[in-house]
């Protein structure tokens, strides 16, 4: 259980708001913890601004969950809660809409022999959070076998689902991604994403160990596997360092601790610290966990982090990053900093967002992606994100974090 005197001795200059969301962010609610998020909810809060930064970070179900039982509910504004429990009681309606889906795709694979691993949301919304409200799903996340791709597509496209990739073919997807296009169904809103790797780079690890270690599970009539505990706990950083820390960051640490909770008794740590040291992300990995051991584990499960390399000032400009209001998009620049060597983070700069391709190019600037006046943008780009964002990315780079 977190406990709120440590939370707030590391986070005093964090704003009202901030220390009201933190301390929500638990499954299992005891008195004690309904008490002190009951007194920080008597403090100055911008409630509004509380509901906005729970919906960016993908966990108003979350934070509903908590503010609903505390003490004294009248000092949450009845139109906040109110939009909380709507926003909580529409993701249970579309998680169960999603679920059923879900079931509806791995009885057809179970049919047809394909394995199937749940990543994310689909591994976790029914387990871990024990509430299948309270894990937001944008999608369903699937990891088939690579040599099974052809005929995954084939399923997929007699489920009524198309491929939209966008102005990506697919096979640059296959050349330079880890899923394939999304499927897109024809009449339901739902999108699926075939995974046959668990990140756009290997980054060292070796996904048939994955399957040599997932264990079977049951949805409804449906049967898939999921990844062991260390697997999912790695993939779960993975994710979270890919992503661009404004937004649903909160979501990806609370996957963290929960599932690092919910699995207590069956983590082998040993193992979990022989794949990290075997792939080539283990600076972001344990700086990642150093923060969920910093704010939610409260020494329970992860005091073996303080021995791992941390990188310090890595961990520090995430939590800017997470608490600040600038709207900047330093998550590609964050990875890079965290990358091995140069030419990681030189590609990681120059092939993403930096130059990004034509039909995007299209909708940030006046200029068709079929003109050649397109190639024009490409040299303007770097001075218009330098004029826009420099300021604040020169800050970054200054900054020291804790010594």
């Amino acid at each position: 259980m977190v406990h709120l005197s440590k939370i707030l001795r590391a986070i005093v200059n964090l704003s009202n708001e901030n220390r009201l969301l933190l301390a929500c962010i638990d499954i299992g609610i005891s008195d004690e913890k309904l008490a002190r998020v009951n007194s920080l909810a008597s403090l100055p809060i911008k409630w509004d601004k509380l509901f906005d930064a729970a919906l960016s970070q993908g966990i108003v179900p979350v934070v509903y969950n908590c503010l609903k039982d505390i003490p004294d509910r009248a000092r949450v504004p009845e139109d906040t809660m109110e939009k909380f429990k709507m926003a909580y009681h529409g993701n249970v309606a579309r998680n169960m809409y999603l679920h059923s889906e879900l079931e509806r795709i791995l009885s057809v694979f179970d049919e047809k022999g394909i394995e199937v691993i749940l990543l994310k949301g689909a591994a976790l919304s029914k387990t871990v959070y024990r509430d299948i409200g309270l894990r937001q799903m944008s999608d369903i996340d699937l990891l088939v076998r690579q040599d099974k791709l052809d005929r995954v597509k084939e399923i997929m496209s007699g489920l009524n689902y198309i491929v939209k990739g966008g102005d990506r073919s697919e096979a640059w997807y296959k050349e330079n991604h880890f899923h394939l296009p999304p499927f897109i169904h024809k009449d339901k809103s739902v999108i699926v994403e075939i995974h046959w790797e668990v990140a756009q780079d290997t980054l060292g690890i070796d996904v048939n160990k994955w399957w040599e270690r997932a264990k079977k599970t049951k949805l409804g009539e449906a049967s898939a596997l999921i990844p062991s505990p260390e697997d999912m706990i790695l993939h779960l950083c993975v994710s979270l360092y890919h992503s661009n820390y404004h937004q649903a960051a909160l979501r990806g640490f609370c996957d963290i601790i929960f599932t690092i909770r919910f699995h207590a008794e069956q983590m082998n740590w040993a193992r979990f610290r022989e794949a990290v040291s075997q792939s080539e992300i283990a600076r972001p990995v344990y700086s990642l966990l150093h923060l969920v051991r910093k704010y939610f584990d409260d020494g329970q499960f992860l005091s073996w982090v303080k021995a791992e390399p941390v990188d310090l000032k890595f961990s520090a400009m995430i939590e800017r990053i997470l608490f600040s209001s600038e709207d900047v998009p330093y998550g590609l620049l964050m990875r890079s900093l965290a990358a091995d060597t140069l030419w990681k983070r030189t590609k990681m700069i120059f092939a993403g967002p930096l130059f990004p391709s034509r039909k995007e190019m299209s909708k940030r600037y006046p200029v068709r992606p079929d003109s050649l006046w397109v190639y024009l943008y490409y040299v303007y780009r770097p001075v218009d994100l330098v004029v826009k964002y420099g300021r604040s990315f020169l800050k970054m780079l200054c900054f020291r974090g804790p010594e």
